[in-house]
């Protein structure tokens, strides 16, 4: 993996993409998913957001990440709610769970969190296996952009306490395609300054032919993609997300 989240990211993460929030995302995978049956793992699966709304909607979906300080957000949020899904702290590139599922999903372009090809493969290896026959995998990633630069900064508010979140500086490796970002977190009440954290968050950029034929050897087949979780939608010089479907082959 490229990244670590702490606490103070795990934070802000919460308060940008809140838990019950009304995303596309959300959406696009309680679509796909609606009346397939069987078992749903969401890797990555971070605090819950996407997870809460498919158990919700009566899906059974498992999950895990790499991040402790997510888990524990995500489990609060479902003793919160009574839910009660087997979460667990695993990585991509390893966990798996033979014939278990029906399905695997991905949002939020977290795979492109992996580094590289052999870790992606690896990754899509762990998935296919977890699959049962003809299981489908959907995952996320964003579009490459093209010269990347840093965001504003960002700011959020919850009684007294204020979060920043800045970007320091972007580089871009052309010969790795991957795009690394300095991101800065700090917490702060009274004017005063209580907790920093300085994050690398590093992205690897892929295309869609590359991402085709990684799925084809990892062993998937009728790949499908669309753009901006619209069902009807081919990606376009403008789209931000692309959404990968795959069926087990």
């Amino acid at each position: 993996m490229s990244w670590d989240y702490g606490i103070l990211a795990a934070e802000v993460y919460e308060l940008d993409k809140p838990v019950g929030g009304s995303f596309a995302d959300v959406r696009y995978y309680q679509r796909l998913l609606d009346g397939l049956g069987g078992r749903v793992l969401e890797p990555a699966v971070g605090t819950g957001r996407v997870l809460i709304p498919l158990l919700e909607a009566g899906l059974d979906v498992t999950g895990y990440d790499s991040s402790p300080e997510m888990l524990a957000v995500c489990r609060t949020h479902c003793r919160e709610r009574g839910l009660d899904p087997r979460l667990s702290e695993a990585d991509m590139t390893s966990f798996v769970d033979p014939g278990a599922y029906t399905a695997v999903i991905i949002p939020a372009g977290t795979l492109a969190l992996l580094d590289g090809r052999d870790a992606l493969l690896k990754a899509l290896r762990c998935f296919r296996e977890s699959l049962q026959p003809s299981g489908r995998l959907a995952f996320d990633i964003g579009a490459p952009q093209p010269d990347p630069q840093p965001d504003a900064m960002r700011s959020w508010r919850s009684g007294s306490f204020i979060w920043t979140l800045q970007t320091m500086h972007v580089d871009h490796d052309p010969s790795a395609n991957q795009t690394t970002s300095w991101l800065r977190y700090e917490k702060w009440k009274d004017g005063a300054l209580i907790a920093t954290e300085l994050q690398p968050l590093r992205l690897q950029q892929w295309t869609i032919r590359e991402l085709e034929a990684l799925l084809r050897e990892a062993g998937f087949a009728s790949v499908r993609v669309t753009a901006d979780h619209q069902d009807d939608t081919a990606p376009g010089p403008d789209s931000a997300i692309w959404t990968f479907e795959a069926a087990a082959a």
